[in-house]
């Protein structure tokens, strides 16, 4: 039996196994910005596993975007699969920890935190998104180590923090020397989808102060509020600008601003002094995460002037370039591992998102991209909202293609 079809067996035999270690993860709460809990699960399997975990910290000091946020106790976690030729170059597996909050889990069809399945789908807050992912790169790691599988380079096993907005903990691991010629993130992909292009991003909050009065001078106000609505159709309509006959990597009209967050007041009985709203633009090239920033203060200044308000632009925990790197060697490679695999199930595509992901963080020694892109955990539905949920049955095929693949990149199959 080839290398190839005993690894395929060896994890089908211990897929459930990992997908009892997945409702745990689950279970345990891993919010941005509280993720340890859940990380020190993740540290005992590595241990377990004799992946020899190291905790790798980020900071707010550059390279690294400002959060805010203390990451003292807040460790991303490598593991390492030793290889056995020192000459040759590591291959990286990363997935995140962090999960989108819960905004009121009483809407939810089954608790965020309960790790319930039915019908075959694993719901939870982070079961797709990304805890699918982080329990599928230790089961390689088992697969690889129960097979007496040694490959050339090293296997670095990356559970990182921050996915969701700044990226600081991929790239704390990459400031740490794991460095890598190839690298595929299991994050945000169906079995048939693989990610190479993601827009530019940024999360920004405005502080609007208008005029305040009690509510029955209200004539005498400014009211915050309402200058924050014209401020979003001020936005909305600097979109509708970019997106003009704009079309990147076959998405028409990409470009796109969110309200996500809007705060004010603390009693009916008064005009607000202020307004907080929090947004996400997204955006394509010709623009850049400075060019947008400087075209979204110049609307806040002209709304601010034309409201008699004051606006405050603050920038957020996400502020991203549009990235691509279409149909690199790794996206070919998986692509033609896929199709071989799976040529009677699926269709392979590679394909752009309009979202963001950590694939800009990754580099090789040599300080360039690696060969990389986004595969896994499988599909889904609801990351970021309620009743997010995980197809079971994509857990141990999706983990097939990618042994086969890292298999096919040192060319031991």
């Amino acid at each position: 039996m080839s290398l190839e079809n005993r690894l395929h067996q060896r994890l089908e035999a211990i897929g459930p196994q990992w997908i009892d270690f997945l409702k745990e993860l689950v279970r345990t709460p891993s919010v941005l910005g509280d993720e340890t809990a859940c990380q020190e699960l993740v540290r005992r399997a590595m241990r377990d596993l004799k992946l020899a975990p190291r905790q790798v910290f980020a900071d707010n000091a550059p390279p690294y975007h400002p959060t805010g946020r203390d990451y003292a106790q807040r460790p991303c976690l490598v593991g390492t699969l030793p290889g056995g030729d020192a000459t040759a170059s590591a291959f990286i597996l990363n997935a995140h920890l962090d999960t989108a909050p819960v905004e009121d889990p009483t809407t939810w069809t089954f608790p965020p935190f309960a790790a319930q399945v039915s019908e075959g789908r694993l719901y939870g807050r982070g079961a797709l998104d990304d805890k699918a992912g982080v329990a599928m790169l230790l089961m390689l790691a088992q697969a690889l180590q129960q097979e007496g599988v040694t490959l050339p380079g090293d296997l670095y096993l990356e559970s990182v923090i921050e996915d969701q907005d700044s990226g600081n903990g991929t790239l704390a691991c990459t400031q740490a020397g794991y460095l890598a010629e190839a690298a595929v993130v299991i994050d945000g992909t169906w079995p048939f989808r693989i990610i190479d292009a993601h827009l530019g991003q940024m999360w920004l909050s405005f502080v609007i102060s208008g005029q305040p009065a009690a509510a029955c001078s209200w004539r005498r106000a400014i009211h915050p509020v309402d200058i924050a609505r014209r401020l979003m159709d001020a936005l909305k309509a600097l979109i509708d600008g970019w997106n003009q006959d704009l079309t990147w990597e076959g998405i028409v009209s990409p470009c796109f601003v969110n309200l996500g967050s809007i705060q004010a007041g603390c009693w009916p009985g008064a005009v607000p002094e202020q307004c907080t709203i929090q947004c996400q633009i997204g955006f394509a090239p010709p623009h850049t995460a400075a060019s947008a920033l400087v075209e979204v203060k110049a609307i806040a200044a002209t709304v601010a002037h034309q409201g008699a308000a004051a606006i405050e632009v603050k920038l957020g925990s996400l502020f991203t370039d549009p990235f691509a790197m279409r149909g690199n060697r790794m996206v070919r490679l998986l692509s033609d591992t896929i199709a071989r695999l799976r040529q009677s199930e699926m269709e392979v595509k590679a394909v752009v998102v309009s979202g963001h992901c950590d694939l800009r963080h990754l580099r090789t020694a040599k300080g360039g991209a690696p060969a990389a892109c986004l595969y896994g955990p499988g599909g889904g539905a609801n990351p970021h909202v309620r009743d997010e949920y995980y197809l079971l049955a994509h857990f141990v095929p999706v983990a097939q293609n990618l042994a086969s693949t890292i298999l096919g990149w040192y060319g031991v199959i």
